[in-house]
């Protein structure tokens, strides 16, 4: 089982929407911990090594770029879309500073390839705006961002070229408790389009003296059925709860669509994960509940207490399946509030919170407390991936986690639900040793899974694929790491806010996600001084969770971005293991050659090195371990046509 040593802190959970709250750390991690897994999938990872023989793609580049770090104040947007003849689009917030300038960035895929990265400071729109949507609308695309006073939708007839045509939707008047001025203001939008009918969710005013038939910074529902050319009028959205429309704020929603249904999915930290789902373009609405909240419904107002117990990290997603079924996935976080807590605060621990699945043909989760980290116990949940080939997830001594809003340790899950199968994209912070010395924090990664029985089993250790281990983002220099004795990364970089396209188009799927040298945010800002760059990625849907298999990157069995390399080494196997003072090693070679045998401790230093010769076929070898200290190692076998490894256990 899964079990976290954990920091403990103190957030405020009423924050100015785009202000960093304060932090005041109440516990610190002072040794390493080791993490067994007992996940049972039904695909459990056997001690064997299988090789792959076939070349396998996938390919992504820098799209763009933007100073602008506060992506989202919630969950993944719908911010890239696919087209059905394997074309794609992607929006993105630009801004070099809080300047005048800001606005949408865009970048077309052309079924080959991503187009130039446009400046960092080129947008849509006229005028300033942020939190740009994009979707497929008729043969075109349609955009919507907001300006603070409305929402400014852009839109052209033809996908991926021509000029665009920009009007202003405004929302409904909210107002001052004083009664002297009103808004109009709509933000933080969310779209889903279904031939001419464009369904769109706001929030209202975000000034907390401003309400809305009685709400603060509410959501409302806006649909027009002539492909926008006009809309119906602002009400508030249909099927919501009165604790919903209190708790569900900026980024807590988000729109998908087909073969006629339309969900809109919301969650929170002090909300229950929910879907409103219309099956006739937006007349009706009806509520279906996936997470129960484990607290009252005015938790935030009275400053009630909580267990040590798993809430929504305000990220989660939907996609509906080729039958109509709704799949749900969310992150999760450790929290509590208990008679040492002040008013408004709550206590988070960094480094929890697995993605919990969810369809409905399951019933709605309850109360997950922190019993044995129930959270990863459960049988639809996607944790953090292991990266090193062993059974153990790996902590760093005195190394600190990065969150972003509240996510937690695995986060921001994406999913489309096509031919049977459910696929996954989220992030996840990398186990030791892949992390960022410098700074000592936990780098971030982007993965992908996919359940092939629609959603029955899922498999977060063999079957994912770690997307961003790529030339331009993350890799293992291999050559240098062989010369050095040593692990040595290069290019190292955090790759956080995933989004997936939620459809696929001509067999694949497509990706975006945030990319930038150091982990973390700028405090108290919402931009960065260095350029953070937006990373497209396109990858066939077969090749999910096998192209760069977290189980196979670490043996080098990976050009970097270019295919599996043509490994003659397989079959290692080490007994007794553990071993105490004699271990035997056998391994299956296609060639005759010369290698080397290393062995090296968990921090990447060689304690063992001997030459070695193979033969076409079966290889044994002995060696004498009494000196080596207890402890994990990793036994390597390397040639000029084949790289394998095994971990090690001496006691």
């Amino acid at each position: 089982m899964k079990k976290w040593l954990s920091i403990s802190i103190l957030m405020l959970t009423v924050v100015a929407l785009f202000a960093q709250a304060p932090v005041k750390v109440s516990k610190n991690v002072t040794t390493p911990q080791q993490v067994k897994y007992s996940h049972a999938t039904g695909f459990e990872v056997s001690d064997d090594i299988v090789t792959p023989q076939m070349i396998r793609n996938g390919s992504g580049n820098l799209i763009g770029n933007t100073h602008y770090n506060v992506i989202s104040n919630g969950t993944s947007r719908n911010t890239i879309t696919s087209f059905p003849d394997g074309t794609a689009a992607a929006v993105w917030t630009t801004s070099t500073t809080e300047s005048p300038t800001r606005g949408t960035g865009y970048n077309y895929f052309n079924g080959t390839s991503w187009g130039a990265m446009p400046s960092s400071d080129a947008r849509i729109e006229t005028v300033r705006t942020g939190f740009g949507i994009i979707a497929p609308l008729g043969t075109g695309e349609i955009v919507v961002s907001h300006s603070g006073s409305g929402l400014v939708i852009n839109k052209r007839t033809t996908k991926g070229t021509g000029a665009w045509t920009q009007t202003t939707l405004t929302g409904p008047v909210s107002t001052h408790t004083n009664g002297t001025s009103t808004s109009t203001s709509l933000l933080w939008p969310t779209m889903a389009v279904q031939g001419d009918t464009i369904h769109i969710a706001a929030q209202t005013e975000s000034d907390t003296n401003y309400f809305f038939q009685g709400y603060n910074c509410v959501t409302v529902y806006l649909r027009s059925t002539d492909g926008g050319a006009t809309w119906s009028t602002p009400v508030l959205m249909p099927g919501m709860l009165d604790k919903d429309r209190k708790n569900i704020t900026a980024d807590k929603i988000k729109f998908v669509e087909k073969n006629g249904i339309v969900v809109l999915v919301c969650g929170g930290l002090s909300s229950d994960v929910f879907y409103l789902q219309s099956n006739d373009r937006g007349n009706t609405w009806t509520r279906h509940l996936v997470f129960d909240f484990p607290g009252p419904d005015d938790f935030d107002s009275d400053y009630s207490l909580l267990p040590q117990c798993y809430v929504n990290d305000e990220t989660f997603s939907a996609a509906i399946d080729d039958n109509g079924m709704v799949h749900v996935a969310f992150g999760t976080r450790l929290v509590q509030r208990d008679e040492e807590s002040q008013p408004g605060y709550w206590s988070y621990w960094h480094g929890t919170g697995d993605i919990l699945y969810w369809n409905e043909n399951l019933p709605p989760y309850t109360t997950i407390m922190d019993t044995l980290n129930e959270v990863g116990d459960q049988p639809y949940s996607i944790g953090r991936p292991n990266l090193d080939g062993d059974d153990t997830i790996w902590f760093a001594n005195n190394y600190t986690w990065i969150g972003y809003r509240f996510s937690g340790a695995t986060s921001f899950p994406n999913l489309v639900a096509e031919g049977g199968k459910v696929y996954m994209l989220y992030t996840s912070t990398l186990e030791y040793p892949y992390l960022f010395v410098a700074n000592t924090n936990y780098f971030r990664g982007v993965f992908a899974t996919v359940s092939n029985d629609n959603g029955t089993t899922w498999d977060d250790q063999a079957n994912v694929s770690w997307l961003s281990y790529h030339r331009d983002l993350y890799y293992v220099d291999w050559i240098n790491t062989e010369l050095m004795g040593e692990l040595i990364t290069e290019n190292e970089s955090e790759s956080m806010w995933p989004v997936m396209a939620p459809n696929s188009g001509e067999g694949k799927l497509f990706m975006m996600w945030y990319k930038k040298d150091v982990p973390g945010l700028t405090p108290n800002v919402s931009y960065e001084t260095n350029p953070i760059s937006i990373f497209g990625y396109s990858i066939p849907k077969t090749d999910i969770g096998v192209f760069n298999n977290c189980q196979e990157v670490y043996q080098n069995l990976w050009n970097i971005g270019d295919g599996i390399k043509d490994n003659s080494l397989s079959e290692m196997r080490l007994y007794p293991n553990p071993a105490t003072e004699q271990i035997f090693i056998t391994m299956l070679s296609k060639e005759t050659g010369n290698g080397i045998l290393t062995i090296s401790n968990m921090m990447g230093q060689e304690v063992y090195s001997e030459n070695v010769t193979l033969e076409n076929g079966n290889n044994q070898y002995q060696i004498n371990v009494s000196s080596l200290s207890s402890g994990f190692y990793m036994v390597n076998i390397k040639t000029t046509t084949g790289s394998s490894t095994q971990k090690m256990i001496i006691r």
